[in-house]
């Protein structure tokens, strides 16, 4: 069966808030192995929302809703659902007599908006909301001699999440008959190569279809394979997982730096912790970007030190004894300062490596010989200093997060020709 995800609320639209629930919904129906092949967005306007609801019908097996259950003029969910069915809205006794004593336990009575949440299609499947007053609704009907369900839930995420999954999921596999089958989902990481440039080296693992698939996805600095299976059992999952697994990682070797939740904070960090080795760092264009990315890994005080934000070149002279002949020969943003800041911070600290980071991370400020993006990146350990010169693209976030991204996975490399 497949699924269409119908978001309803005019603050959605109009980008007032983030829709955090049709994510939750589409985790959480992959990891029970159900397809979700749309997503669609309306605001609280009923003929739209009845036209919403026409068309997935069209498209899909199973409808869930979220938002527009409230006591509000512009809660107009359960209405819209009413016309769609064309059923009239008839009191359901249960629901009054639970969001009264919710109302009287808070020391609130029951008014005409509220109680118009106790309205619903007689047909429907009603589930209590048990931190909040609209209920869930399960409706079963058919569309072109097939049959269809549609679920209606609260907006409110807290309501929403545990209402879908301790009660209305269960509810909607056993009522459709949904086919137990084991999803499984991996992350594979990479670091130190283009988007393209990994697409290039497995061709054949992008171009797999169901119920085995990767695909590829970039962040700044980063890329993800994420390789799903679909199975009748999750022993079956897991294994062909793995296979997949074990030819990326022997496809682009040292490029793969983890799975899932790893990020290259918390690698860097287990080979630190592994050669008990420590680590500081000096930043420039990062502003410090780069310490509160390996800090976010708990227990991160036990190999790094901490670090300096040399953001003005009087710091970077007062605070790291960088020649000022230095720099005004080379410029502060150049492969010698880069390595001057590295091996200072490490002398400094007392860690067994360094950073050093200095660039132009824009919008303003480049040159036609060190245009904007220019990062060098220094690395200073016991075997002396290595520096590279980087030219990273994209607003000046990205470049900082490039440039952090490609520092982390630098030292990652040197730490692992160090084991």
């Amino acid at each position: 069966m497949n699924v269409e995800i119908l978001s309803i609320g005019t603050e959605l639209l109009v980008g007032s808030i983030l829709d955090t629930n049709a994510r939750f919904l589409c985790q959480k129906l992959a990891e029970n192995a159900i397809n979700v092949f749309y997503r669609t967005t309306v605001g609280d306007n009923i003929e739209r929302i009845v036209k919403a609801f026409e068309e997935a019908s069209e498209r899909a097996d199973i409808l869930i809703t979220s938002g527009g259950l409230g006591p509000t003029e512009d809660d107009v969910t359960v209405r819209a659902l009413g016309r769609f069915l064309q059923e009239p809205l008839v009191l359901h006794k249960p629901t009054y007599r639970f969001i009264r004593e919710r109302l009287k336990e808070r020391r609130y009575s029951m008014t005409r908006l509220i109680a118009r949440q106790c309205y619903l299609p007689r047909s429907a499947r009603v589930m209590p909301n048990k931190r909040g007053t609209a209920p869930a609704l399960l409706c079963e009907y058919r569309r072109g001699g097939c049959q269809k369900w549609l679920l209606v839930l609260p907006g409110p995420p807290r309501e929403l999440e545990p209402l879908f999954t301790q009660t209305a999921l269960p509810l909607l596999i056993r009522c459709a008959r949904i086919k137990k089958e084991h999803f499984m989902i991996r992350s594979v990481k990479i670091a130190g190569a283009a988007e393209v440039d990994i697409a290039r080296k497995v061709p054949h693992l992008l171009k797999m279809k169901p119920p085995i698939t990767v695909g590829i996805y970039a962040t700044p600095g980063e890329v993800e394979l994420k390789i799903m299976a679909k199975t009748t059992s999750h022993r079956e999952a897991k294994k062909k997982v793995s296979h997949i697994e074990r030819d990326i990682r022997s496809r682009l070797k040292k490029l793969v730096y983890g799975t899932d939740s790893d990020t290259l904070s918390s690698v860097v960090g287990e080979l630190l912790k592994n050669l008990g080795a420590t680590l500081s760092a000096a930043e420039s264009c990062t502003g410090g970007l780069l310490s509160s990315v390996v800090t976010q890994t708990p227990g991160s005080s036990r190999y790094f030190l901490g670090s300096i934000v040399s953001y003005s070149n009087h710091i970077k002279t007062r605070e790291l004894g960088i020649s000022p002949a230095l720099i005004k020969k080379h410029g502060a943003v150049s492969d010698s300062v880069a390595s001057q800041m590295a091996e200072s911070i490490r002398r400094m600290f007392g860690s067994d490596y360094g950073i050093g980071i200095t660039g132009i991370a824009g919008p303003g400020g480049g040159t036609t010989s060190k245009p904007v993006g220019l990062v060098y990146i220094a690395l200073s350990g016991r075997q002396g200093v290595v520096c590279e010169r980087w030219q990273f693209f994209g607003s000046r976030q990205e470049i900082r997060s490039r440039a952090v991204s490609t520092a982390l996975n630098r030292l990652r490399i040197l730490l692992l020709d160090a084991t």
